[in-house]
């Protein structure tokens, strides 16, 4: 006898939300949740006691009035290397303290200042010098101004361009400035080890920002998922490599003053935290678009295998892969220009220059950087895939959006 057909049809696809790795990936990111927020409290620094002392002289604010440049009348044996490249002239008046309304004459070094112009403000610090009364230090040029128009241009391009989903953009990039500024700068500054306060800082950063820019549902969740593995395996290169080049962050001049400030310092756990918090960003925008590309896939159609699905969302991987290594390599790169050009400079062999810790630093963390990408594609796109398939392809929408 034929078998019974009559009954409901249940060959098609699963609601979505029913599967057991949907499931498993939510407890996987909720597991993760808890646990940042116990490293939150676990490393919370508390009270620093990093208040400025009363003695430290105060800031004075002064608007420029006259700009004179001196050029140098040519070389003397009697001037500083300083005082030989020129002179600046300043004519300043005071606008707020004891002194306000005050006009002051300065000379300045044409070296190591910006170009003035009148009408600039400027950062003025006053010292007593015995025998002299009050002298004033002109300590830089105010730039406020201009980066709030920078930021706010920001603001307005985002939220022309993103709309709604721009304004959440916003909002967990102003949660991602404080985690890093509210927790993780004062965490290591308390002694806590910088990789762990990184990765703690870290995974809440990742959290927050993808459930705000991209909700809750399951292409965030396979994207977070892919996400902390490709982050927890750039922690475990990193240390391997960091400790395999024996870098020992004493090149950074400004991780040694702020060491010789502190008293005690983890160079080499500084150098690890900020190679984890520089992948991260990309690390994101990858797993992001990875996931995001595998569900648009299957919901164009939904009678793809997961070897057919993982297969197709590996060939927008490997574009993605080869077009983020070489901004990754670019961003080191910026970011040490200045260096590369004194080194070019120098005469030394490439082999000395490579050798030298402080490029062997930069070659680390691009080459582990790298690395986490490559781990990153593969890992979200098998994720995202093997969470999709068999399940209902309206349910299962791209990110953000909710069908009903």
């Amino acid at each position: 006898m034929p078998p019974d057909t009559s009954g409901p049809d249940t060959s098609g696809p699963r609601p979505a939300g029913t599967s057991g790795l949907q499931l498993a990936l939510r407890g996987i990111v909720v597991a993760a949740a808890v646990l940042s927020l116990l490293g939150l409290w676990w490393l919370w620094p508390g009270d620093l006691g990093t208040a400025v002392a009363e003695d430290q002289p105060e800031l004075v604010s002064a608007r420029v009035l006259a700009v004179e440049i001196v050029e140098p009348a040519g070389p003397r044996d009697d001037l500083s290397p300083l005082d030989a490249s020129g002179l600046i002239l300043l004519d300043v008046v005071v606008l707020e303290g004891e002194q306000e309304g005050a006009v002051l004459a300065l000379d300045l070094p044409a070296e190591g200042y910006p170009e003035f112009r009148v009408g600039d403000v400027v950062e003025l610090l006053p010292a007593e010098v015995p025998g002299q009364g009050t002298t004033w230090f002109v300590t830089d040029l105010r730039r406020l101004g201009a980066l709030g128009w920078l930021a706010a241009a920001l603001v307005g391009g985002v939220l022309l361009v993103g709309r709604w989903r721009g304004l959440r953009a916003l909002v967990g990039l102003g949660l991602s400035l404080a985690v890093v500024v509210g927790f993780m700068l004062p965490a290591i500054l308390a002694g806590s080890a910088p990789p762990l306060v990184a990765l703690v800082g870290g995974t809440s950063i990742l959290l927050v920002t993808l459930s705000l820019s991209h909700g809750l549902g399951p292409m965030s969740t396979a994207a977070a998922v892919g996400t902390l593995g490709a982050l927890i395996l750039t922690v475990v290169i990193a240390l391997v490599a960091i400790d395999g080049a024996r870098l020992t962050g004493l090149p950074d001049e400004d991780a040694v003053l702020a060491r010789f400030a502190l008293g005690e310092l983890d160079l080499r756990g500084l150098v690890l935290a900020g190679l984890i918090v520089a992948a991260l960003g990309v690390l994101d925008d990858v797993t992001v678009a990875q996931a995001s590309t595998v569900f648009t896939l299957y919901e164009a159609d939904p009678q793809q295998t997961f070897g057919q699905l993982v297969a197709r969302g590996m060939r927008v991987g490997r574009n993605h892969i080869a077009s983020v290594i070489n901004t990754l390599f670019l961003a080191y790169a910026g970011a040490s220009l200045g260096l590369l050009v004194l080194f070019s400079t120098s005469g030394l062999p490439a082999s000395e220059l490579v050798n030298s810790e402080l490029v062997a630093t930069e070659l680390v963390k691009t080459i582990v950087g790298s690395l986490g990408l490559l781990s990153a594609v593969p890992l979200t796109t098998v994720i995202a895939a093997a969470s999709v398939v068999g399940t209902d392809p309206a349910a299962s929408s791209r990110p953000g959006q909710h069908r009903h």
